[in-house]
């Protein structure tokens, strides 16, 4: 009887002192290089003393998106640990709120959530060095007007940011090919390029 209530009582401290400290310092950074989205999720270890540390879970809004050893995601040029651009492929592309926890021994015990802002798919450019005077018909089944000059390239994102189709700068381009839904068209000309949305039905 002795033994069990020390044992019982040696759970209690356990369960008193363990120490699930959330990670620290959690910053995003995001940029856009023609024609990708490259992007830094970082973290710190959360502070000592802690208990034994498995991992970090990463969630998009309230969704498990990934478990990692390392204290940050990544997709920049040199290479990915999360799938690229994947990462913005939640809700509608617009933006999210991103959480990371520690999860510790035992029984994959999680942290307090430590909570970001994810902004969306970046396609920035300058829309005034660009000479457009009309995409039409917007939206779209399948062919797509393009009234302007100077162009020297096209380039078809879905709305994740990834690259679908290049198409020489002809006055109509045909999309049909696409799966229904939303897209960025990037129109390049020589001084610089403009992003505009539009909807394949």
């Amino acid at each position: 009887m002795k033994n069990l209530l020390t044992i019982i009582a040696l759970c209690f401290l356990w369960q008193v002192d363990a120490q699930t400290n959330p990670v620290t310092n959690l910053s995003w950074n995001h940029w856009y290089e023609t024609p990708n989205n490259y992007f830094t999720l970082e973290w710190e270890e959360p502070n000592l003393p802690h208990d034994d540390l498995l991992g970090y879970n990463i969630y998009r809004e309230n969704e498990l998106f990934l478990f990692v050893t390392e204290t940050s995601i990544y997709n920049v040029e040199e290479g990915s640990n999360c799938g690229g651009e994947d990462f913005f492929s939640y809700g509608d592309g617009e933006g999210f709120m991103a959480y990371v926890t520690a999860v510790y021994n035992p029984g994959e015990v999680e942290s307090t959530p430590l909570g970001i802002e994810v902004d969306g798919i970046l396609l920035t450019t300058d829309p005034n060095m660009v000479n457009i005077n009309s995409l039409h018909p917007n939206p779209t089944v399948g062919i797509l007007n393009i009234e302007g000059h100077g162009l020297s390239g096209i380039l078809i994102f879905d709305m994740y940011g990834k690259l679908v189709k290049i198409a020489e700068p002809e006055p109509a381009i045909d999309l049909s090919n696409l799966s229904k839904g939303i897209y960025f068209i990037k129109l390049i000309s020589e001084n610089g390029g403009a992003v505009k949305k539009i909807i394949l039905k």
